[in-house]
């Protein structure tokens, strides 16, 4: 009898470590998505999910605002070298059942990074900062890409306007 309730003990020792790994609960701010072939096939926020690993993945998917720290370098329209530095708060859209799953940080990172680029190539050095600079040209956009995210915040940190001595190999824009 001893030995037959230390197999069962162990048992069901065995069965709950089991079922507890197979677990994921969402964090705060976050919700989880179930993924079977990189497809969104479930949705689970402030919630329990399981999921069979080697068939399904759980992956996090931020749920209402998240921040971004960007850092660009490029040229001004007066073919300035610059450096700027901007925390972007975006709320993201949440995941759809069906779509592909894409890693909504990274997506949000890389599409913020195009914007702020594109922004500081087509504005001067001494316009970055006013009122009609940076942070008017990205609060407020739609960001597309993951299913989408608005910017609903800019702060710019810093704007660093790179003076440097030229160096023979380097070549500015519109410099043959």
């Amino acid at each position: 009898m001893g030995e037959t309730a230390t197999v069962v003990g162990i048992a069901v020792i065995a069965v709950v470590l089991v079922v507890a790994s197979l677990l994921r609960r969402a964090r705060r701010d976050e919700c989880l998505v179930v993924t079977r072939h990189r497809r969104i096939i479930r949705i689970a926020s402030d919630s329990m999910t399981m999921a069979v690993p080697g068939f399904h993945e759980v992956l996090e998917w931020p749920t209402g605002h998240i921040e971004i720290a960007i850092v660009v370098r490029t040229w001004t329209a007066d073919r300035q070298d610059v450096r700027v530095l901007a925390t972007v708060t975006v709320a993201v859209d949440p995941p759809r059942v069906g779509a592909a799953y894409i890693d909504p940080r990274a997506v949000l990172h890389t599409a913020l990074e195009r914007r702020l680029a594109a922004a500081v190539r087509a504005r001067p050095a001494a316009e970055l900062t006013g009122p009609d600079g940076l942070h008017a040209a990205i609060e407020g956009v739609r960001i597309d890409g993951l299913d989408a995210g608005v910017v609903t915040g800019v702060v710019i940190e810093e704007v660093d306007l790179l003076l440097h001595p030229g160096r023979p190999d380097e070549s500015r824009p519109d410099d043959g």
